[in-house]
């Protein structure tokens, strides 16, 4: 603890989705999308034990895997930056990552209530479609970097919420493909934070 003690205060944003964070984000939304497309497709059928859910508790329980979700997703963030930021000398906290994180917790929980509305008023063909969609914005908001990479990963799950608005049935299938898109995004990216 002692050498974190002469961390330098800097300015820049230290919250960046680049490599080993967005791996691990990429996994999560993976794992999410799998757990859920399973407990959906075991809520139809009659041998699962998710066939004996009420459709509250299905919908509570789709809840907690994607609150689970973006926690773990938030914690990697965090935790893959302040790694990086303190190799390099860095605090973490400075005004402008405060100001980022704020930014993301807003945006999420403003994505979140569309989520929650959309499944209210009985439109669950348009969850994915909208987070997809509203990830990809999430990403172009939060890009004070101005990375083309970034930019391009933004642009791909726009374009899987719009496909997955015009198709029926692939919706997990695109889900699943954001995930990979995303480790496949850190991966590329990974060189350059370590």
């Amino acid at each position: 603890m002692a050498k974190n003690r002469d961390l330098i205060k800097n300015t820049n944003f230290n919250f960046s989705l680049k490599g080993r964070p967005s791996i691990f984000i990429g996994i999560y939304i993976l794992m999410g999308a799998l757990l859920i497309k399973t407990t959906i497709e075991g809520f139809s059928t009659d041998g699962s034990p998710f066939g004996f859910l009420t459709v509250n508790f299905l919908e509570g329980f789709i809840v907690i895997i994607t609150v689970l979700v973006v926690l773990f997703s938030m914690l990697a963030l965090f935790f893959g930056n302040r790694k990086f930021q303190r190799k390099i000398g860095n605090k973490i906290w400075n005004r402008n990552s405060k100001k980022s994180m704020i930014l993301l917790i807003g945006l999420l929980t403003l994505l979140y209530f569309i989520e929650f509305y959309f499944l209210r008023i009985g439109e669950e063909q348009f969850l994915i479609p909208a987070f997809l969609i509203g990830f990809g914005g999430v990403l172009m908001i939060l890009n004070f970097s101005k990375s083309t990479t970034l930019y391009y990963l933004s642009m791909i799950s726009v374009s899987l919420g719009i496909i997955a608005l015009y198709t029926n049935g692939m919706n997990f299938y695109l889900l699943m493909s954001l995930g990979v898109a995303q480790i496949f995004y850190g991966f590329f990216t990974r060189k350059a934070v370590q």
